[in-house]
């Protein structure tokens, strides 16, 4: 028996123990576990998820050519990368999007939609809910959300969807037609192994995380928490690691190339490395042929000589060093140019970025994001950032405990044309590389049009009519408030203590002294460690809420909202117009807890969404928040928040720079214990002075509001011709024709997307090999 791990280019991707003559898990018979009709209702995707496009089309056909042309190919790298995402996301999600993609591909949806009408009997409310399933599957790129990390099943049943399939691909006329023959061979061969995947809801299914509790694909299916430390011996042999490195070259390619061949990162590849008594093996080329095809683009890019300088020029050919070898120093280095290039017109950035997914918080989700700088509202962003250093002085801790220099970031507003991953943010802090952003610097992108199009179709409640209103009309703006002040300094304050290697210190304990409840600081991080090393998931978790509870204290001072034109005489009712947004948000992501009745802990299944959480319950320990559970309109029951306005400043302000100093604190000083305490006990529903709280979780998850999905564009090569012209540099140059397609915000507009994104069937057949390959590793 042995292990198998992954490793990503970005970070180490955990594949598990490999378990020989391992039974095929898709022949088993569906299961719901212990699920109640009500609480099925849960997993189906909604009817009413509300469905927005992502609009860029103004921006775009200002660009140059040869910003198109970048444009274009970027994207075409990204979208190429994110077909990876369905791997990360559960066995069957690759199985799946080829399903779909063959089904659609064959038929019209007018077409298909008649056939599952006289052939399937399928009612009007059918044929919507599988094309909402099927737009909520592409949205995330997987059958479990990206954000919340639950699974969504289709609302029709088995047989008729079934039954569609079979229609779809039978002509009538049997085996005369090969083509239809061979289609319908391959789509019922793929429902047969995953149709029981598709609908399974058995409490491992429910959720992604750790194993036997939960599903990852991050770690094969006999790994668990355990695995992921490395530290013990499993069942009666010594445990054996297969660490691949995702990698266009792979062993076979390099045969010639022995340097090449033998290591990555200074890690020997293929041989057996031993480490508290575990064995590991490093190897190459995992998703090598998806990672060809990203290589293939960006090459493109290049060739065509699209890049306007020659900085951008050598970031691209450090991602295809990186994206060919697998390896994490190079993409680093790319990473420090991409850092360097200030004020670009097309902003793009990829790589296996956020390490959400991963159930450890170490390994990173397939992303590129190709944007066009906004520069308008980029001005907005520039005057915070050239007032960075004053507001940082606001903040509750210490000096020392703020990096020694600001390193002032380019922090732009972006139009965003292609976000390849499953779910886009408000913005974006990278590089994810903490070496580099304490001491090189960091960029800010805020994903202007995604928040646009996504605030607008997402309801709010909770709320009484009257503060409903007020926020209404100020949304927009409260928003933007909220994502500068996370992303530049929530997310660019705050100074890690370390010791090297060489004994030297980056801080003087000397100075530091005592703080305040805290004492003498007496834990710092050793040599090697970093935040996610020493933390996990839990750094990732504690980190957005340190950012989200920076904008909120930061919301109190004048002199801050006045970057967004706040006048100083409403900066009291603006204050308290950004705290409500934030009440609504930490009852909301409430719905996102974990909790039934066999497990009652801490898992939230999305990063954001504890520390929420834990900032409404600051402000209700502060006094300021008060949340009541009533009758709802409809008899059942619902909840409703209320703020004390005149505490806001007093009460409130103090009791969150208490809370952000905690905070900042132990995630200096590296001191997991404490932050663990604190995090559980604003966080946890199973202590027992928090049981009120899985009464508003229940009624939390009845009155839960789908998530908005993104349809996004796609860029269209009209011509490989290079017939569009550009002077640059007082020479004429050319470039191929590209436009920008458009879509409905509809579920047909996404399916129409995705088709329109991958038109290669090549790319099917390359997705079902992978997906055969690691089968018998992950399926549970």
């Amino acid at each position: 028996m042995g292990c198998l791990a992954r490793y990503a280019v970005v970070w180490p991707v955990l594949i598990g123990w490999i378990v020989a003559g391992q039974s095929n898990p898709a022949s088993a018979p569906v299961t719901l576990g212990s699920l109640s009709v009500e609480e099925l209702k849960q997993y189906y995707a909604p009817l009413n998820t509300p469905i927005a496009f992502l609009d860029g089309n103004e921006a775009f056909n200002k660009l140059q050519p040869s910003e198109k042309c970048q444009v274009h190919y970027l994207s075409k790298a990204s979208w190429a990368g994110a077909l990876i995402d369905l791997f990360q996301t559960s066995p069957e999600s690759p199985r799946i999007f080829v399903l779909l993609q063959s089904i659609f591909r064959s038929k019209s949806i007018s077409a298909l939609k008649d056939l599952a009408t006289t052939e399937c009997y399928f009612t009007t409310e059918d044929w919507n809910s599988l094309l909402v399933y099927i737009a909520t599957f592409y949205a995330n790129l997987g059958n479990y959300y990206s954000n919340g990390m639950r699974k969504f099943i289709p609302q029709i049943s088995p047989d008729k969807f079934e039954c569609l399939i079979n229609s779809t691909f039978d002509d009538g006329d049997g085996a005369a037609n090969s083509k239809a023959a061979e289609l319908l061979n391959l789509s019922q061969g793929i429902w047969a192994k995953t149709k029981r995947l598709i609908y399974e809801l058995g409490p491992r299914y429910r959720t992604l995380g750790f194993g036997p509790a939960a599903l990852t694909t991050y770690f094969s299916a006999n790994c668990d928490a355990s695995d992921a430390k490395l530290t013990f011996d499993r069942h009666n042999g010594q445990p054996n690691y297969e660490i691949r490195f995702a990698s266009s070259w792979t062993k076979a390619s390099l045969e010639g190339d022995a340097k090449h061949r033998q290591e990555v990162d200074g890690l020997s590849l293929g041989v057996a490395l031993q480490f508290n008594g575990s064995s590991f093996t490093f190897t190459r080329g995992d998703y090598s042929h998806l990672m060809s095809k990203v290589v293939k683009y960006l090459e493109e890019a290049r060739n065509k000589k699209c890049f306007p300088n020659t900085l951008e020029e050598e970031m691209t050919d450090g991602l295809i060093r990186s994206f060919n070898s697998g390896s994490v120093a190079v993409h680093k280095n790319a990473s420090r140019l991409w850092v360097k290039n200030k004020n670009p017109v097309i902003e793009s950035y990829m790589g296996f970025i956020e390490t959400y997914q991963d159930p450890d918080g170490m390994r990173g989700s397939f992303e590129g994001v190709v944007a066009i700088v906004d520069k308008a509202k980029t001005a907005v962003l520039t005057r915070l950032v050239d007032h960075a250093e004053e507001f940082l002085r606001l903040l509750p801790w210490p000096r020392e405990f703020e990096k020694d220099k600001f390193l002032k970031p380019d922090y732009t507003d972006l139009t965003v044309i292609s976000y390849a991953n499953g779910w886009p943010p408000s913005a974006i802090n990278i590089p994810n590389y903490n070496e580099i952003r304490q001491n090189e610097g960091f960029k800010n992108v805020n994903l202007g049009n995604a928040i646009a199009a996504t605030l607008t179709a997402r309801p709010l409640h909770y709320l009484s009519a009257s503060d409903e209103f007020l926020l209404k009309s100020n949304r927009t703006r409260v928003f933007d408030v909220i994502v500068g002040l996370h992303e530049l300094l929530g997310h660019g304050s705050g100074k890690l203590f370390h010791e090297f290697a060489n004994g030297s210190f980056d801080f003087d304990i000397a100075t530091i002294g005592n703080v305040s409840k805290f004492g003498a600081v007496n834990k710092w991080y050793r040599s090697g460690e970093t935040l996610e090393t020493k933390f996990g998931r839990l750094g990732n978790v504690l980190e957005e809420c340190r950012a989200e509870t920076v904008a909120v204290y930061l919301s109190l001072f004048p002199e801050v909202l006045k970057i967004w034109g706040v006048h100083e005489k409403n900066a009291e009712e603006f204050s308290y117009t950004l705290w409500l947004e934030e009440a609504f948000e930490g009852l909301d992501a409430l719905s996102l807890a974990q909790v039934s009745a066999d497990t009652v802990g801490n898992s939230w299944g999305e990063a954001h969404a504890p520390g929420l959480f834990a900032i409404l319950r600051v402000m209700i320990e502060s006094g300021v928040a008060n949340v009541t559970v009533i009758n709802g309109t409809d008899g059942k029951p619902d909840m409703l928040i209320r703020l004390d306005r005149k505490r806001i400043l007093t009460d409130g302000k103090r009791a969150m720079g208490d809370f952000l100093l905690d905070l900042q604190f132990f995630m200096s000083t590296g001191d997991v214990e404490g932050a663990e305490a604190l995090y559980n006990r604003y966080t946890s529903l199973k202590l027992p002075e928090n049981q009120r709280f899985i009464q508003w979780h229940k009624i939390a998850v009845a009155r839960r509001k789908p998530n908005p999905l993104l349809v996004q564009p796609n860029t269209v090569l009209l011509s490989d011709s290079l017939t569009e012209t550009q002077t640059i540099e007082g020479a004429w140059r050319n470039f191929p024709k590209i436009q920008l397609k458009n879509y409905n915000a509809t579920a047909e507009g996404m399916i129409q997307s995705f088709l329109d994104r991958y038109t290669d069937p090549a790319i099917d057949g390359m997705i079902l090999a992978l997906a055969e390959a690691d089968l018998d590793d992950f399926a549970v």
